[in-house]
């Protein structure tokens, strides 16, 4: 079970500036990614906005250019803070819903109280949209550390489930009101993309959990103007997870292109055809109070998928993939080494992620190594001499140290 920060550890902070508390470790040096998207994935062909890949799932991508950035998400208490204070502004509010609510004599009245919380509540969604978007762009332009990027994405993480618990409960007094309803399942759809496990990694770390069970040691994180990446080892399951956002593909302004669950699943099979071709099961949702789409591929070979499609552009603004990465076929293999040290980076279609396996070049036995790129540490190599790591699209420099001797490798 997963212990959260001591409160005597949150009240020490009280009588400390926000601005001057906690900080998001960062892990290693940016690198620019100024190149143009053609060279940012240099190794693979992108029409529109997808990596086109073979014998493993499309991936969608960034067009422009932006940064990428190893980061270790640590205790933040001025997140701690902020999430306190909205704690108890929720709780107000909540308040403040029920205490009106009893009081309307009809119908009509609450109806009303109910819409007009409602539409509350939709603000606050567009507000969880518009305050990563503003980080995350911040971030590719260099105006924004690391830290905004991941305290943006771990406030709308704690947001997002206070805004589906004030629907559930607003859902409870929609059903004491003849002919009203919320659609509850389709708000929560939308805050289900502020919730991935990913996400909730982040919030929890800059939340002091226990370590013990975290699930990801180091997340690459990814921006330009049109989105946000976020990937990482998945060192409990032994998957690669990765998660893509285009803030150009969602439109709430336009109507409705896709209109029908069929239409959504066609479209997904035409962008990701290895992974439909190949699944067992596909799943298909349509959330029209916020013209969403979603499409799963189940169960594919190498693991699954699920794709957001949004109603006004007809396009995926959203993007997970999960990957057993001992199924996905290699296709680069990078040596390397020195009289002591030898090491293979073994690649994957795409580039990522990649497996570093350090052995003895002269018995072949494996070695134990710490592995790190661009400087960010990312883990050790283990009994068997393997590491799997999630590299930059772009060049990087690889690292690889043992007791007795090391190696740095600039890595295309």
């Amino acid at each position: 079970m997963r212990n959260p920060v001591p409160l005597f550890l949150v009240l020490v902070t009280l009588s400390m500036p926000i601005t001057a508390v906690g900080t998001v470790g960062s892990t290693g040096t940016a690198v620019d990614d100024s190149t143009t998207p053609a060279l940012r994935y240099q190794s693979v062909t992108v029409v529109g906005d997808h990596a086109q890949l073979e014998e493993t799932p499309n991936r969608l991508v960034l067009t422009q250019s932006g940064k990428t950035e190893y980061v270790t998400p640590t205790l933040d208490f001025g997140m701690q803070l902020a999430n306190q204070d909205e704690s108890i502004r929720s709780d107000y509010r909540s308040f403040s819903f029920e205490s009106r609510f009893s009081e309307f004599e009809n119908d009509t009245a609450r109806s009303e109280a109910i819409e007009t919380e409602l539409e509350r509540i939709d603000d606050r969604i567009r507000t969880l949209r518009d305050r990563e978007r503003e980080a995350a762009t911040a971030h590719a332009d260099h105006n924004a550390s690391e830290t905004v990027v991941t305290r943006a994405l771990a406030r709308n993480y704690y947001e997002a489930l206070e805004l589906r618990q004030a629907l559930e409960e607003l859902e409870t007094h929609a059903e004491s009101v003849d002919d009203q309803s919320v659609p509850v399942r389709d708000y929560t759809a939308e805050l289900g993309l502020y919730t991935s496990p990913l996400r909730e990694e982040i919030s929890e770390r800059l939340h002091g959990v226990d370590d013990s069970e975290r699930a990801f040691d180091t997340v690459l994180l990814e921006t330009s103007q049109d989105g946000l990446v976020l990937s990482a080892i998945d060192t409990d399951t032994k998957e690669y997870v990765r998660e893509a956002t285009r803030y150009d593909n969602r439109d709430l302004n336009r109507s409705d292109q896709i209109e029908t669950i069929r239409t959504a699943r066609d479209t997904a099979v035409d962008l990701y055809p290895w992974a439909f071709e190949s699944t067992s099961g596909t799943s298909s949702s349509k959330y029209g109070a916020v013209q969403l789409y979603r499409v799963e591929a189940t169960a594919h070979p190498q693991g699954r998928l699920t794709v957001y499609l949004d109603g006004g552009t007809g396009t995926v603004s959203h993007e997970r993939q999960t990957l057993d990465f001992d199924q996905i076929p290699p296709k680069d293999l990078d040596e390397f080494g020195t009289e002591n040290l030898s090491v293979r980076l073994t690649r994957v279609e795409a580039g990522t992620p990649a497996k570093v396996t350090v052995t003895d070049p002269e018995s072949g036995d494996p070695l134990e190594a710490s592995v790190s790129i661009d400087g960010a540490p990312l883990g050790e190599t283990g009994e068997d001499g393997e590491l799997w790591v999630v590299p930059p699209t772009e060049e990087f420099e690889l690292n690889v140290r043992t007791a007795d001797a090391s190696i740095n490798e600039t890595v295309s």
